[in-house]
């Protein structure tokens, strides 16, 4: 396919970064290799790297922000925005004749008009997009002699005599015609037809008549970015410098990427002193918008790493703690991205924290919803020990203690009067003097003793001791259910902010 040589080619066409996007590949796969090439060239400039998993996943989230999907691409030159380039114009044109609406204008157009007619322009249309250009020429020419209604028609005509014939002053013929017929048909068609008119001009070295098309443009479709892009490149050539910084504030409001392109555009020169201010203005309010949620973000961390240490405290196992601690570490790495002063670097670090906040809030549902689960399960073995304490407190304990005195006194006394002991062994003079004061034998005193001690140990202690560990199990149960109940309705109130 013959196009112009770089000797020939208009100012715009070479300097951009596309490679191998060409007329005569598949539509799809034109979009693929599109997104893919932008993305490329976003990942070469922003250059952040990190060595934590979160943070490369929000890194490439950032970048997936600045890129365009197939969606965005399928759009035209609407959809690209910063990453259209001149040098793949053509191609564009061909998405744009993809583009749902301009295939439902045409079918309008053609509804009332001979059936051969919309075949024809078909068959020029496929002509041109495979690279036969004569055949798509002789099939443009026939039908813009039966049908005048059909703008994109010249406009193709008028791409082909510019890119393919190098013959401006015929492209800027077919542009008018186009142009004419557009006007009444769609404002950002005639937007699309005049850009590429004020391209021919600015290559005739014609830049007011350059920058009076481009603004035509801007005040039919001021939403399309292009048109104010371009606007402000012949703005800033011909000096008019409060109007060109206009323009490029607000379209990097739209589209940050566009700080890329006009960094390394060779026309913003001659106001590179007010570009770098603009630059440092963005950078200001990122950085502010950085600080803020990293004030915000370890305050919540901080808070929340409290909270997980008291629940530990309590003899919980609270997995998420491991969590909130990654997050500390994806924080400070992010700390140290904060310093790169590049537009799309701040814009990269801020969105990172945004979706830094997004996975602390994650975290924290997924810390609420373990809490509930431990908070079900303790309020189970609560219960539990709330009946094994309530059995433990129904076992008898003055009845079988009698009992099992009254058996022991029944046994004691009879051997007690017969048991002769030692008196220097077993008996002191306390013993001898309390049984000679009340009339009870030493050995009747000593195994009566014995005895009362034997039912303390077997009746009472066995009694008495699973009363005090059940006591003490279901108050720690109850002190673990209101610590969970009390970091539950912190969670979920933090949520709620």
């Amino acid at each position: 396919m013959k196009r112009y040589n770089d000797d020939l080619a208009p100012h715009e066409i070479n300097k951009g970064f596309y490679r191998n996007i060409e007329l005569g590949k598949d539509v799809v796969l034109q979009k693929i290799e599109i997104s893919n090439q932008i993305r490329g060239m976003i990942v070469s400039c922003v250059g952040l790297s990190s060595t934590s998993n979160t943070n490369k996943a929000a890194i490439n989230a950032s970048i997936n922000l600045l890129a365009y999907d197939n969606r965005n691409v399928s759009s035209g030159i609407y959809g690209l925005k910063a990453s259209f380039e001149w040098n793949i114009s053509e191609v564009v044109w061909q998405l744009e004749q993809n583009i749902q609406e301009f295939k439902d204008m045409l079918e309008i157009l053609y509804a009332s008009q001979e059936p051969s007619y919309a075949g024809m322009r078909r068959m020029a249309q496929e002509d041109y997009e495979n690279g036969r250009i004569p055949d798509a020429i002789r099939n443009f020419l026939k039908l813009s002699q039966c049908f005048k209604d059909d703008f994109s028609v010249f406009l193709s005509l008028g791409l082909i005599s510019l890119f393919h014939e190098e013959d401006k002053e015929k492209a800027l013929e077919y542009f008018d015609e186009s142009l004419e017929i557009a006007k009444s048909q769609s404002d950002f068609y005639t937007s699309y037809v005049l850009l590429h008119k004020a391209l021919v001009f600015r290559n005739l070295n014609r830049l007011e008549e350059a920058e009076e098309f481009s603004k035509q443009a801007v005040d039919l479709s001021p939403d399309l970015t292009e048109a104010l892009y371009q606007n402000a490149q012949y703005s800033a050539l011909l000096k008019k410098t409060d109007t060109a910084i206009s323009l490029l504030k607000k379209i990097i409001r739209v589209d940050i990427l566009y700080c890329v392109k006009i960094a390394n555009e060779r026309d913003f020169d001659g106001i590179r002193s007010h570009t770098t201010e603009i630059f440092k203005e963005i950078g200001v309010q990122y950085h502010k918008s950085i600080e803020t949620k990293m004030k915000v973000l370890v305050k919540k961390l901080d808070y929340f790493d409290g909270v997980i240490s008291r629940i530990h405290k309590q003899g919980l196992d609270i997995s998420g703690n491991q969590n909130f601690r990654k997050r500390q570490e994806d924080r400070a790495e992010l700390a140290n991205m904060i310093d790169c002063d590049f537009v799309l670097n701040t814009f990269v670090v801020d969105n990172c924290l945004t979706q830094l906040d997004k996975n602390f809030r994650d975290d924290k549902l997924l810390l609420s919803s373990e809490c509930k689960k431990i908070r079900s399960k303790v309020g189970s073995e609560r219960k539990e020990a709330a009946r094994t304490l309530k059995k433990v407190k129904e076992r008898k304990l003055f009845y079988p203690f009698l009992l099992y005195l009254f058996i022991s006194q029944i046994c004691a006394i009879p051997v007690g009067l017969f048991v002769v002991v030692p008196h220097g062994i077993l008996i002191t003079k306390y013993n001898r003097l309390i049984g000679a004061s009340t009339g009870i034998p030493p050995g009747v005193f000593l195994l009566e003793f014995i005895a009362f001690i034997s039912c303390v140990l077997i009746v009472i202690v066995p009694t008495i001791r699973p009363r005090i560990k059940w006591k003490k199990i279901h108050a720690r149960l109850q002190q673990n259910e209101y610590a969970l109940d009390k970091t539950i309705k912190i969670i979920e109130k933090e949520l709620r902010n």
